[in-house]
């Protein structure tokens, strides 16, 4: 192909794509006037309120998407993104996220009421009929695409196309985008820590806009239509993609590097392609703890035995875990990422 016809190749590609994303996630539009759907609920529109567990901030929009912060008493953040569906025979609104379900029940177009909250509406999320985003910060997987200098993230929890500051850990993510792309203008899958903003844009009205903190991976051949439902812990092949920031760049025809949990027996299995590890795991909702492990005593390369030790060390470290799409990310009491791993082998 010469220059020319690639350039126009790449062009038509990243056209193609602009207008396929637009028209798949319309969040990406001004969001109209606000308006009671025939769920019953306002749309767009913030609401807002108080439970036992903390303050709610929740931003819903016609296209399905919302957002959610709920802060603790302690000050705590706990961030959100997904899609809601209404039920129509119990009136309420699903919000999901990563496989469970927060369930409101539709008072009125004005209050939604948590479950569990009071009957007396002490609890309810109230909105004064208007829309004002709070930002959220959190692991997020996403297609990422790098084309005329104009970054974009469809963001595969809530199907929305947001542009990408350039700014942050946005080197590194281009940096990998240009490495492991399919093509030149074509999307690549990733993982990242980041934020969501409504921020000033050089053209145009302010716009809800990606800032990424930390690149977690790239999984070149993935798609959020294949990561729409998050895998389970218990029984799940997980190929670890990379320890501490680093990747471990398996390839066949050697052993392909592993963990699977079975939080019923409460044990662990795990390689990165030599020794095979055994050893007992305790898990609690999005807590875990491994002991420390027996191990197979074969003499491995240098390159893998200190794979393995880097391994035991991230697997004693591990105090929380998170899934988003088919990703798993486990983490240190902190918050700090330690390891990146992608389900494998699903149904």
């Amino acid at each position: 192909m010469t220059q020319k016809r690639f350039t126009m190749h790449a062009l038509r590609t990243a056209v193609f794509a602009a207008l396929l994303a637009q028209a798949a996630t319309p969040g990406m539009a001004q969001s109209p006037e606000p308006f009671v759907g025939a769920h019953g609920a306002l749309t767009p529109a913030t609401y807002t309120g108080t439970t036992e567990t903390g303050a709610w901030h929740l931003d819903i929009w016609p296209d399905q998407a919302f957002h959610l912060r709920r802060t603790s008493p302690d000050g705590a953040t706990e961030d959100h993104a997904g899609r809601w569906h209404a039920n129509g025979e119990s009136g309420t609104l699903v919000l999901g996220t990563d496989g469970s379900e927060i369930i409101l029940e539709v008072r009125n177009a004005e209050r939604l009421r948590p479950q569990g909250a009071p009957e007396d509406a002490s609890g309810d999320l109230v909105t004064t009929g208007q829309l004002d985003p709070t930002g959220i910060a959190m692991p997020m997987s996403g297609m990422f695409t790098y084309f005329a200098d104009a970054p974009t993230f469809v963001h595969c929890a809530t199907g929305r196309q947001y542009p990408v500051a350039q700014e942050a850990g946005y080197l590194a993510l281009e940096e990998a985008y240009l490495r492991d792309r399919p093509a030149p203008a074509e999307p690549l899958f990733v993982t990242v820590d980041g934020t969501i903003n409504t921020r000033e844009q050089m053209e145009g009205p302010p716009r809800p806009t990606v800032t990424v903190t930390e690149l977690g991976a790239t999984w070149p051949g993935e798609t959020c239509a294949r990561v729409t439902k998050s895998p389970t812990l218990d029984g799940t092949v997980w190929r670890i993609a990379s320890l501490e920031g680093e990747s471990l760049d398996w390839s066949p025809p050697e052993r392909e590097p592993f963990l699977v949990i079975r939080p019923d027996e409460k044990t662990f299995n795990a390689s990165v392609g030599c020794n095979m590890m055994r050893g007992s795991v305790s898990v609690s909702e999005s807590t875990l703890s491994f002991g420390q492990p027996a191990s197979t005593m074969m003499a491995c390369p240098d390159d893998l035995a200190m794979w393995e030790a880097r391994l035991g060390a991230v697997l004693g470290a591990a105090t929380t875990h998170l899934i988003g799409g088919r990703s798993l990310r486990l983490m240190d009491d902190e918050g700090r990422s330690l390891a990146e791993l992608k389900a494998v082998y699903l149904p």
